[in-house]
């Protein structure tokens, strides 16, 4: 007799050990609601990171224009163009203002069509071009604004 009860013992732990369906369908069902919340949270925080990116490049395009005036010891010319939405730059080695066909350059590059820059209102750009100097001076200074399309702007 105590055989039969350490059998039925042993199954009917069997059959209680594990989930149901009903309990994995009422699991599945609530990680695809948290993850249908999480989702466009996810893609606006990786679009403000692209951005950030952008402008990042952007910032270091200028930057090694300038240090190259400075080490090269003549005009370093970066152009904005609102055809394409990018910046450009130029070595302007006989330092007359033009871009020569034999000056290294690099045509500017178009951005994403979701980034829109636009001049700052407080502290505008003069020109599209900014000459950077021998001695590290530039022709002018400014402020872009480059925002997203969810309004994130830097």
């Amino acid at each position: 007799m105590s055989l039969n009860r350490s059998r039925r013992g042993s199954s009917s732990r069997g059959r209680e050990s594990g989930f149901t369906l009903t309990e994995l369908m009422v699991v599945l069902v609530i990680a695809g609601i948290v993850t249908a919340v999480a989702i466009p949270g996810l893609n606006k925080f990786l679009r403000s990171v692209d951005l950030n990116g952008q402008i990042q490049q952007a910032a270091t395009m200028i930057r090694v224009a300038r240090q190259r005036a400075i080490t090269e010891n003549n005009n370093y010319v970066v152009t904005w163009d609102d055809t394409v939405k990018g910046w450009g730059w130029y070595d302007d080695d006989n330092n007359n203002g033009i871009h020569d066909g034999t000056e290294k350059h690099q045509n500017p590059v178009a951005l994403p069509a979701w980034i829109t820059v636009t001049n700052s209102l407080t502290n505008p750009f003069a020109s599209p071009i900014i000459t950077f100097l021998p001695n590290g001076s530039a022709s002018q200074s400014g402020t872009r604004i480059y925002t997203n399309t969810d309004g994130y702007a830097r």
